[in-house]
């Protein structure tokens, strides 16, 4: 029977361990998701779809955001910007982009409030007015190129017995500190992880930055009001639609997310809100997810059993394992090259992650859009 500190080391070398078969799982994960097929179908056969973006105030480079949507090279669809407070200060800019866009762009101004969830408020509000049978809901937040909706619909069409297609989402440029450490988070944590539970259970959930389904599937699984009061409305849905045994597509196409000039603050309050909605929603992957942070570990080794040849090389063997994997993500993801001058953050933000993974276990509040919620059982959520 060893010491405390031997015990503790010997659990610290046994966590980094797993998380090394973790990291080389995922990398195979990676590599594997980006080698499928596209699908493009003739262009007679693009059904019409209605893009659903529910707004509230002005986010970083909001105008080229919205625009990327305008220009897409599709036959027929429209774009419903949404606001559910008529003093947004959007809706004057969303009035403008409609004016010069014809007839594609309206804007919806309504008063919908149903639940917890001003995002369901404000879709209900925009679904009424949809006038096609195929639906793409959309962040505010999203850049994406001219060919986005035409993959999307492709890899839609091609799929038998479908619930929805969603899509991960990469943040490639970088302004801040705050922002490199989101963009870090997405690369080394957030696409590794969807891609490995993707591989071992399948797609049982959806994702809010893009997700295409049909108003049939969603009036199946009671409709926009039955996510009112969840805080993960997008995986609500995703996963009701795989329970009644619809297939759900994760879609080779990435979509961007601007976040502008993040700082460090807001940076750490959106993963905690992101933790505790994991917790929520997975418990039992959430605390599974605890060994994804493998260099943190590695890192406390030496500080426990000493700065020895054996604990450094499991401290350098962890670190060239995480950079292997943000490095393939990357490159798979096609960040441009400049974005790797933010790499040397990588530590500082695995530090950081395992101590959101920690606290995320001591509270349930949430902070999101300025509004402050108590997370209840299985996602739901009430306003504080």
């Amino acid at each position: 029977m060893g010491t405390f500190p031997e015990v503790i080391a010997a659990i610290l070398v046994i966590l980094t361990l797993l998380g090394g078969l973790y990291c080389l799982f995922s990398l195979w994960c990676v590599v594997g998701f980006f080698r499928l097929p596209e699908y493009s179908p003739k262009d007679s056969l693009y059904p019409p779809v209605s893009i659903l973006k529910p707004m509230r105030g002005v986010d970083p480079e909001w105008l080229d955001n919205i625009t990327s949507f305008v220009t897409q090279e599709y036959p027929e669809y429209e774009i419903l910007l949404g606001f559910n407070d008529p003093c947004d200060e959007g809706v004057h800019l969303a009035s403008d982009i409609a004016k010069s866009s014809g007839s594609r762009v309206r804007v919806v101004v309504h008063s919908t409030h149903l639940g917890a969830n001003p995002k369901v408020s404000n879709l209900c509000g925009l679904l009424r007015e949809a006038r096609y049978p195929l639906l793409l809901i959309s962040d505010s937040d999203i850049r994406v190129n001219r060919t986005y909706l035409k993959e999307i619909v492709g890899e839609y069409l091609a799929t038998e017995n479908v619930g929805i297609v969603t899509s991960l989402s990469k943040i490639p440029s970088a302004l801040s500190m705050g922002a490199a450490l989101e963009s870090l988070t997405y690369t080394a944590d957030f696409i590794p992880s969807v891609l490995v539970a993707r591989r071992l259970e399948g797609v049982t959930f959806g994702l809010g930055p893009s997700m295409m389904l049909s108003k049939e599937r969603l009036q199946e699984i009671g409709g926009l009001p039955a996510f009112a009061d969840y805080l993960a409305e997008d995986y609500q849905i995703g996963n009701r639609l795989w329970e009644k045994g619809y297939r759900n597509i994760l879609s080779t196409h990435l979509i961007e997310d601007v976040i502008g000039r993040m700082s460090i603050l807001k940076h750490l309050v959106h993963q905690m809100r992101w933790a505790r909605t994991y917790r929520a929603c997975r418990p039992r992957g959430f605390f599974g997810y605890g060994i994804t942070h493998m260099f943190a570990f590695a890192l406390l080794f030496p500080i426990i059993h000493g700065p020895t040849p054996f604990s450094l090389s499991v401290l350098a063997s962890a670190f060239i394992l995480r950079c292997c994997l943000v490095l393939v993500v990357s490159r798979k993801a096609g960040y441009p090259t400049r974005w790797l001058r933010w790499l040397w953050l990588l530590p500082v933000k695995d530090l950081l992650s395992l101590g959101i993974w920690l606290l995320c276990f001591l509270g349930s509040h949430v902070t999101w859009r300025g509004f402050h919620y108590k997370l209840l059982k299985d996602g739901l959520m009430k306003k504080v």
